[in-house]
């Protein structure tokens, strides 16, 4: 298992949600409110869908407890996530108006609720206020924006490139938060980060192998410790994020 600790948040109203939402946040009070007051809560048990790639999209989800990963899954049964939300972020696959249907599936990680807000309550209103609507589409690119990024790590990166950056984003979330950053307690299953890297268990066994010998980490059954951030981020990144081009 690799370390990300997610903290439970108490439910909050639409309205307090939204505000926290990126790209959303930036509307207007009034606007913010005529999108909740068009939200409905759906709930997921853990491992169970919120929503399935290949049925009708209904409109665009905002996490409101729990966690919620939006995977993709091949013919051989192998899974590729393609993002983890949390409380507070949105999800955007069911973002549409051609009747179209989700293009990937939406799964529980734990227990997990979201607010709805339909596509057909996003168009009244953006019909009415163009502001929301330009809003929305900010929205989709940037994620379509991180998902050409995870296209091209997928495309171009090795594994153990691929974990290095893995581990340098969760090291930097850990310190924006406040928590012990060097010592990663390994609660996500190897299974799933080997499903957001796009390959197998035994090869993020492997790569965590290779970044122990290359003196970046510490590896036991129970902890991964950062012994060398810079040797993480050259691996990662090819030389020290934010150092000069050789």
């Amino acid at each position: 298992m690799i370390c990300s600790a997610a903290m439970a948040i108490t439910p909050r109203t639409a309205d307090e949600l939204l505000r926290d939402v990126p790209v959303i946040k930036d509307l207007p009070a009034h606007d913010i409110h005529a999108l909740a007051e068009g939200a409905e809560v759906r709930k997921a048990a853990k491992g169970a869908p919120l929503f399935s790639e290949g049925q009708a999209a209904e409109g665009l989800f905002i996490v409101r407890t729990g966690e919620v990963k939006l995977t993709k899954s091949g013919r051989d049964g192998r899974e590729q996530i393609i993002y983890l939300a949390r409380p507070g972020r949105p999800i955007t696959e069911g973002l549409r108006f051609d009747d179209g249907n989700y293009p990937a599936t939406a799964i529980a990680m734990r227990a997990a609720s979201a607010l709805l807000i339909t596509n057909e309550h996003l168009l009244a209103i953006g019909e009415r206020r163009p502001t929301i609507l330009r809003v929305l589409i900010d929205l989709m690119a940037k994620r379509t924006q991180k998902t050409l990024r995870l296209v091209s790590d997928l495309s171009l990166r090795t594994v153990p490139s691929r974990l290095a950056s893995f581990l340098v984003t969760l090291v930097a979330a850990r310190e924006s938060r406040g928590e012990d950053s060097r010592n990663l307690v390994r609660d996500l299953t190897t299974e799933t980060v080997a499903g957001r890297l796009g390959t197998v268990r035994e090869e993020i066994s492997r790569g965590l192998a290779l970044l122990e010998r290359e003196g970046a980490l510490k590896v036991t059954p129970d902890l991964i410790e950062v012994i060398d951030l810079s040797r993480l981020e050259q691996i990662a990144y090819g030389r020290k994020k934010g150092g000069s081009e050789s």
